[in-house]
């Protein structure tokens, strides 16, 4: 092709161009629009452009979204907001422009960092997998629980129990959960249990549940809580000895108010003075002659307790019988008084020297010539 040709075939091709822009140009301007076969009218404007579009409502979010409706409206909790109270802005997701970690709205802009600064908690992902269903926490394990709850595990590790063997997921199978006690502990499950027929809180009256061997009672704790658990024949002794004996340690005093804490042995000093007895009585003084706490009127003595432990309560005997220098000042007090209040017999010792008919003069009374025991007389009166 010569140059010429060339030229000549350029030239029209601009022709035709310039014919098409300048019809396109006309269309503009009358309004007219080329359309295909398959569109024949223009469809009217809508009345939709004259009105003020409002923002979505949260129905309408929902007739979208359901499944997530469905999960806030059951589990949401505190997160049962307006849609748009997180998402200020939303359909933003754009892949390779927009990613979803900066898509989705950022717990801390409401929350802050309530568990600290760790980087592991810092991600609230971690535990919180489903924002929508934030306090349901499937995929959490017992060594990520320490992280914001720090306390039950240190009580678990300083005070050993069974509690401590076991993962808080095994009690706390949902996040917030307080399990009942009797969920393991239960009579009908065979382990070991107290009381039946009562709620948790009685249990977490005596057992913290952290530490549930570091047991502590209410001073006002009934008898019957901890009969059940005694329940062998030596603590079933102390509960009849306690009843039958009657003292102000059964009707005035409970259990607990004593034993305030689990298997604590306490000092009588707590409760009782020395008043009348002798000053600086220990606990282990006390229980030569009170033997048994549990009865302590019924008073019983070693035949080799000395004088001085009577002399405390009965100082003027005491003085009287020191004075009287007779055979009866050699002896202890509890060889003739061996329990207390016992007033012995003089013929348990001493029998009858002077004969049935000379007893019986004085009524059978050997005081009629000898006078008191703590002061013998030697002649008759």
């Amino acid at each position: 092709m010569t140059k010429k040709s060339i030229s000549l075939c350029l030239g029209l091709l601009c022709l035709i161009v310039a014919f098409c822009t300048l019809s396109t140009t006309a269309q503009a301007r009358t309004g007219k629009i080329h359309l295909t076969d398959k569109i024949t009218e223009v469809p009217a404007r809508p009345d939709l452009y004259d009105k003020n579009i409002q923002p979505l409502t949260m129905a309408q979010c929902a007739q979208c979204h359901i499944a997530v409706f469905n999960v806030v409206k059951a589990q949401g909790k505190k997160h049962q907001k307006e849609c748009t109270f997180c998402h200020e802005v939303y359909h933003t997701l754009a892949p390779g422009k927009v990613e979803y970690k900066d898509a989705i709205p950022k717990c801390g802009d409401c929350h802050g960092l309530p568990h600290g600064t760790k980087e592991f908690v810092q991600n609230c992902g971690n535990c919180h997998s489903n924002a929508h269903s934030p306090l349901n926490l499937p995929d959490i394990t017992a060594d990520m629980c320490i992280m914001c709850h720090t306390g039950p595990p240190n009580e678990l590790q300083k005070f050993p129990s069974k509690h401590s063997e076991v993962a808080c997921t095994d009690c706390h199978t949902t996040h917030g959960l307080i399990p009942s006690c009797f969920n393991c502990h239960s009579e009908e499950g065979g382990e070991p249990y107290h009381l039946t027929g009562v709620e948790s809180s009685v249990c977490l009256g005596c057992h913290p549940v952290h530490s549930p061997m570091e047991i502590k009672y209410q001073e006002d704790t009934p008898q019957q809580f901890c009969a059940p658990c005694h329940k062998n024949p030596s603590h079933e002794r102390v509960l009849k000895t306690v009843r039958a004996g009657n003292s102000l340690h059964n009707t005035e005093v409970t259990c607990a108010s004593c034993h305030d804490q689990h298997g604590k042995i306490p000092d009588c000093s707590n409760c009782h003075d020395s008043e009348g007895h002798r000053e600086a009585l220990q606990t282990s003084d006390c229980l030569r002659c009170h033997t048994n706490p549990h009865d302590p009127m019924n008073l019983t003595f070693s035949q080799t307790e000395p004088k001085e432990s009577c002399a405390g309560c009965h100082g003027e005997v005491y003085d009287t019988l020191i004075k009287s220098e007779t055979r009866h000042t050699k002896q202890t007090c509890t060889l003739c008084h061996p329990k207390h209040g016992e007033i012995p017999q003089c013929q348990r010792c001493h029998g009858v020297p002077h004969g049935e008919a000379m007893l019986q003069q004085f009524d059978g009374k050997c005081g009629g010539c000898h006078g008191i025991a703590h002061d013998v007389q030697g002649r008759m009166k």
